[in-house]
Formats: C-alpha cells, sequence, structure tokens
C-alpha cells in the first residue's frame, strides 16, 4: 500500500500559506507571491494541486502527490515557489499598519 504525503497546516502556516474557505474534501491554502497569488489545495483522497493566479491568468503548476516533505520542497522549488519556512511571519491583515 502506498502511502502519500500531504503537509500539515502548521508547516503551510510556516511558508506564508492563510487558510481559506474550500468545498468538502479539500483545504485551500494561498499566499501573496511577487506577481501574483499561489495556492495549494489538499485533497481528501492525497493529491494536492499548485495553483498560481499572475496577472489575471491562472497557471496550473502541479496536480498529484508527492512521498515527503523533502519532495514537496523540491516540487515547490521546481516551480519557482519559496520553500523555506518564513523566520517571522506577518500577518495578511494588520490594523496597525
Amino acid at each position: 500500500m502506498s502511502s502519500f504525503y500531504q503537509p500539515s497546516a502548521e508547516l503551510l502556516r510556516a511558508f506564508g500559506f492563510a487558510r481559506f474557505a474550500s468545498p468538502a474534501g479539500q483545504t485551500r491554502y494561498s499566499r501573496p507571491s511577487e506577481c501574483g497569488q499561489e495556492t495549494m489545495v489538499l485533497y481528501d483522497d492525497g493529491e494536492l494541486t499548485l495553483l498560481e493566479a499572475v496577472e489575471g491568468q491562472l497557471l496550473y503548476s502541479f496536480q498529484g502527490r508527492v512521498a515527503s516533505e523533502a519532495e514537496l520542497r523540491v516540487l515547490l522549488r521546481q516551480v519557482n515557489w519559496p520553500a523555506e519556512v518564513l523566520t517571522s511571519p506577518k500577518p495578511s491583515f494588520s490594523p496597525l499598519s
């Protein structure tokens, strides 16, 4: 039996992703990028999708499964997304900005 890796909510928050509402059977996380928005969708069956919206266009970078956190980090780097833990995460919305 194969096992698939899905990143934890804690790891995704450390990468700068925030959780957003999503339909049943999936969990959606997004973060801003230099030129748009990066989104990772985790599905109950172990698949994940990476999406990037740039200048109003949705680019599908990857859909499939990964076996480990190391493989996820390699995948993120292959699609040119940062794969490092933020040292001082900034909240998306701050009333004291």
